[in-house]
């Protein structure tokens, strides 16, 4: 992940500030090691985790914005 900023993984965080665009996005839990992997449009994938309450221990997330679905999945592929 190029990013190495943790945001707080909270509802108004996500809402306010993270743009819904496509890339892949890391949750860590409180001592900022990952917990999960995922791609997408961030902000919206990030409020489905959140809304369905998935992967509770997550207090973190960082991300990495890409132009096309085919660089977001090779990235996300080499994060597995």
């Amino acid at each position: 992940m190029v990013s190495s900023q943790w945001w707080t993984y909270d509802h108004s965080m996500v809402v306010d500030y993270i743009p819904d665009e496509l890339g892949v996005y890391e949750l860590g839990d409180e001592s900022g090691i990952t917990v999960y992997y995922g791609s997408g449009k961030i902000r919206t994938r990030l409020l489905g985790h959140l809304n369905k309450k998935e992967c509770p221990i997550a207090k973190f997330f960082r991300f990495e914005l890409f132009s096309t679905e085919e660089e977001c999945r090779a990235m996300h592929a080499c994060m597995l």
